[in-house]
């Protein structure tokens, strides 16, 4: 990675993150594929930890290791953090909501701890809605559409890969309009 794209993207230079991210996706995605073997989880782990590392840049320590490295290991602790969550989806909270048995404390997620369903749900709409028009487009379509980044550049006339880019700098702009902390968003995806 050059030096100079790298000090770029660690100032905000939005174009420089893209490019990054374009860079790193390819191998990303194939290591989280090879820990998760499913390809959804694959592409969300490996957007999830390409967002966490080029939002978080300024606390890269070239002196330590490769960028690579850091990525890996960012990546690697969001396969675990995924398989753990589809663990937990698994204990029916929708049955408990609607009367039926009472979880244990352990068996909530600390979003849902913090948040009753309708205010994450009215939270995440007003966020959506603050995003600009293609950004919100692309969220919209893959999040709630669940479509393909490929399916994405049909309906709106881009590339899948300009696509994912629009997703992958909505899914950053929501983090903050979230106000989401580290904890809450590595245990929680939106």
């Amino acid at each position: 990675m050059s030096q100079q794209l790298f000090q770029r993207a660690e100032n905000g230079d939005a174009l420089a993150q893209e490019k990054l991210f374009q860079q790193h996706y390819p191998v990303t995605y194939r290591m989280a594929y090879s820990l998760l073997n499913h390809r959804e989880d694959a592409e969300e782990v490996a957007q999830d930890a390409l967002v966490y590392a080029l939002s978080n840049l300024g606390s890269y320590d070239p002196t330590k290791g490769a960028f690579t490295t850091w990525l890996y290991t960012i990546t690697v602790s969001r396969c675990r953090n995924k398989r753990r969550r589809k663990q937990l989806a698994q204990i029916p909270l929708l049955g408990w909501l609607m009367g039926e048995e009472r979880p244990t404390a352990g068996d909530i997620n600390p979003l849902e701890q913090r948040f009753s369903r309708h205010e994450k749900h009215r939270a995440v709409r007003e966020a959506i809605e603050q995003l600009p028009e293609k950004q919100r487009e692309a969220v919209i379509l893959r999040y709630f559409n669940e479509l393909s980044y490929a399916e994405i550049g049909e309906v709106v006339g881009c590339s899948a890969s300009t696509a994912q880019s629009r997703v992958w700098v909505a899914q950053k702009q929501l983090y903050k309009l979230l106000a989401v902390d580290e904890a809450v968003e590595m245990g929680q995806k939106l």
